[in-house]
């Protein structure tokens, strides 16, 4: 049974978000960068449904060719990256992170994602036997 937040919904997970991208464009002064203004939807969006999501926002997820690029990750689990993503990617990431996070192992098949991210799957990177213990 899936865990459940505090106003009876599913529990979410971690999304990784650059805030770096798009850096090889420059955003107008007084704009967020795109990276920037995904992870601000993605928080809004998380804090409006009640969803125990944690969006992380780091510099740079090496996905700089294909911007705004965003990743679930957590211990234990394959990564997923996404690339070219826009804020009306919003809702369709939080519904991948929570499938993730009560996947057992985080390897979803692209044909488990929400339909608009299937082709935005930029990298996964599998759990090694045998490796040190996953970075949280």
């Amino acid at each position: 049974m899936p865990r459940r937040g505090a106003k009876g919904r599913r529990m979410g997970g971690r999304i990784f978000v650059c805030v770096t991208c798009d850096r090889y464009a420059s955003p107008a002064a007084d704009a967020p960068s795109p990276g920037r203004a995904l992870a601000g939807a993605l928080q809004a969006r998380a804090r409006a449904d009640g969803e125990g999501l944690a969006v992380r926002t780091v510099q740079c997820l090496n996905g700089c060719p294909h911007p705004c690029t965003a990743a679930l990750r957590m211990p234990g689990k394959c990564m997923i990256r996404f690339s070219g993503l826009t804020i009306e990617d919003a809702p369709a990431l939080i519904q991948a992170a929570q499938d993730y996070a009560e996947s057992a192992d985080g390897n979803l098949p692209a044909e488990a994602m929400p339909p608009r991210l299937r082709s935005k799957i930029s990298l996964r990177v599998a759990l090694s036997a045998g490796a040190g213990p996953p970075v949280a």
